[in-house]
């Protein structure tokens, strides 16, 4: 047969995300009827950080067989919305916030300005920006502010040469990782500190330490990525995706017109460049919750765009157009919590945790820090959140932990870093399929990007944990 007769192989093709989601939350179904159904005895109890309801250790039993039945099934997704509403909210609450920015022409003046102040050491701009998101992550511990991240870098990256890939690691890695191996995260740290009756925050200083060696390797891997795209634009990930990306950024410049930097624009720049700080001081020292940020999000595009000279009509179309932007990326919230009201009403979380724990008691003490890590990295698969992983899982691993001889503060330290570590990698984290969707990367792109940075973190947190329990590092 000549050569060019053959028919052309078709490459493979990442399913839409709705497809991957849709997949989980019929297997999950499924698996109601094969797992058995079982539940743990549960107590609320105050803490520093609000009323939590907590498992209690010892008390698991079998109940009856509870199978997912159609109905069931059909309302997962809106109950799925209901439970993810304040994620929900805060995205279409910072799609219409940064979208009044956006349109007020800020984002553009910005990017003009970042890109004359580095001239040509453009690429000063990665370490600067995730090294200033992780810092911030580190003590607020809200990744989500991803989205709200990512418009301004999309077009700051297209012109100093990069692509969307690039993007979407600053806005992912940044905050995340000072997330997942922060200092004084409420959700993850304080909790379980305070359920392993450990002083709260105690052992920051070894985390700091291994924070930084994190946000190194992390600022190296995207900056050897960026440079390889820049140097041939043909390697990048999202090659396809950012010529729709450049096309709708152009679009949107020629419906804006010429855009003539005004005194007012002068003068909400700058109160952006106030608001923006106050806000996230307002965050870390009132630990606000998802409503309060995307509030105050909102405000400021408000504020600046009133600034900027917009009329009150056009300030409620810009809400809107944002927000409709940001459509689809919400309603993804909500498709992926609906994979965990599946498992809740199938009554098979807890038995899962049961499995953990007799695992557990199999391992050798050495390595039991290690183990605790990867399954609670696998765990966040099927329970994302930091506050939801640590209260179900904490009560059973921390008195474990006593019995096996494990560390307390390194059964800590191996939850809050085990269960964020993958939550830019398992499609039922809602913000992490939003920034996805917003940017137009497809989730198996990303995949093959972030896996090789993970399992290299990965390691080095197995190493951090090694030490804390063989040598008491970090108590």
């Amino acid at each position: 047969m000549p050569p060019d007769s053959r028919p052309a192989r078709k490459s493979f093709r990442m399913p839409d995300i709705y497809i991957v989601l849709s997949v989980f939350i019929l297997v999950m179904a499924v698996l109601t009827f094969i797992i058995p159904a079982g539940e743990y005895t549960r107590e609320t109890l105050q803490t520093a950080h609000g009323p939590q309801t907590l498992v209690v250790a010892g008390t698991y039993h079998q109940v009856a067989q509870q199978p997912v039945g159609f109905m069931q099934l059909v309302t997962a997704i809106p109950d799925g919305l209901k439970r993810a509403a304040s994620i929900v909210f805060l995205t279409f609450m910072v799609g219409g916030g940064m979208g009044l920015i956006k349109r007020a022409g800020l984002i553009d003046i910005g990017v003009h300005k970042l890109i004359d102040g580095v001239g040509d050491k453009g690429f000063l701009v990665i370490p600067i920006l995730i090294g200033i998101f992780t810092g911030l992550a580190a003590f607020i511990g809200v990744p989500e502010l991803s989205l709200a991240y990512l418009p301004v870098l999309l077009p700051l990256f297209y012109r100093l040469g990069y692509d969307g890939m690039s993007a979407m690691a600053v806005a992912l890695l940044g905050p995340c990782m000072g997330f997942t191996f922060g200092l004084t995260i409420p959700g993850s740290v304080g909790v379980g500190q305070q359920i392993a009756q450990l002083p709260i925050f105690s052992g920051s200083a070894f985390r700091a330490v291994v924070l930084v060696i994190v946000t190194i390797v992390t600022v190296a891997y995207v900056m050897r990525y960026a440079a390889r795209v820049k140097a041939d634009p043909s390697r990048s990930l999202t090659l396809d995706s950012d010529q729709l990306m450049r096309a709708e950024l152009q679009e949107a410049q020629r419906e804006q017109g010429e855009l003539v930097v005004t005194r007012r624009h002068i003068l909400a720049g700058l109160a952006c460049l106030v608001m923006f700080p106050c806000a996230i001081a307002a965050i870390l020292i009132n630990n606000l919750g998802f409503e309060a940020i995307g509030g105050l999000f909102l405000f400021i595009g408000i504020t600046a765009s009133a600034i900027a000279g917009k009329r009150p009509q056009q300030i409620c179309d810009d809400v809107n157009a944002g927000m409709r932007d940001m459509m689809v990326a919400a309603l993804l919230c909500g498709v992926a919590s609906a994979i965990a009201v599946v498992m809740d009403r199938g009554v098979i979380t807890d038995t899962l945790v049961y499995w953990l724990e007799q695992i557990m008691r199999s391992v050798p003490a050495e390595v039991s820090a290690i183990v605790v890590f990867w399954e609670q990295a696998l765990f966040n698969a099927l329970v994302p959140g930091a506050t939801a992983l640590t209260v179900l899982t904490m009560p059973v691993l921390s008195p474990l932990g006593t019995l096996l001889g494990i560390s307390q503060q390194a059964v800590v330290t191996a939850n809050a870093w085990g269960g964020q570590l993958t939550d830019i990698f398992f499609p039922t984290s809602g913000f992490f399929v939003a920034t996805l969707v917003m940017g137009k990367v497809d989730f198996g792109k990303w995949i093959r990007f972030y896996t090789p940075l993970m399992l290299i973190l990965g390691a080095i947190a197995c190493v951090a944990l090694y030490l804390m329990q063989t040598m008491n590092l970090g108590m």
